[in-house]
């Protein structure tokens, strides 16, 4: 699956300025990148399972959320990886990395998703982060102007 990396441009002139708070600034950062993850994937179709279809219920075989693939009475493939419970967020340097570990996430909410999957209302990831840029924009100026108040009160 393909991660989501969120990096603020122009913040390298403001941290050559601030060289000297180094840690401040990366913590930030991090912040920064936690509140944008939660916003990102608080929308239904990435960490929130969109509803049921036809392919949850029977006849054989069928889906089962967080078992695997019914494929007769009593019998179940067991595969799934519970694809909701497995996003992770992580920083680097200046930027922030959403990705998820299930296996098969680039082929459910990455950017190798097949049209089925759009039209069980699975969302990508990059289409989520590049609808909601405006307020993960945002999200980003309100830690970086809260840090230069508390640096420069």
């Amino acid at each position: 699956m393909s991660d989501i990396n969120i990096k603020v441009e122009g913040i390298e002139k403001i941290q050559v300025a601030l060289n000297k708070f180094p840690q401040e600034i990366q913590r930030t950062i991090e912040l920064a990148g936690e509140e944008a993850a939660k916003e990102i994937l608080n929308e239904q179709g990435l960490k929130s399972y969109p509803p049921e279809t036809a392919a949850n219920k029977p006849p054989f075989p069928y889906y089962i959320r967080g078992r695997g693939t019914q494929t007769s009475q009593g019998h179940n493939t067991w595969t799934s990886e519970k694809l909701g419970t497995l996003w992770y967020t992580k920083s680097e340097d200046l930027k922030t990395i959403i990705g998820n570990r299930a296996s098969y996430g680039r082929y459910v909410v990455g950017d190798e998703q097949p049209a089925h999957m759009k039209q069980k209302g699975w969302r990508k990831l990059p289409d989520v982060a590049q609808e909601k840029i405006t307020k993960i924009t945002g999200i980003y100026q309100r830690w970086i102007n809260r840090l230069l108040k508390k640096l420069f009160p």
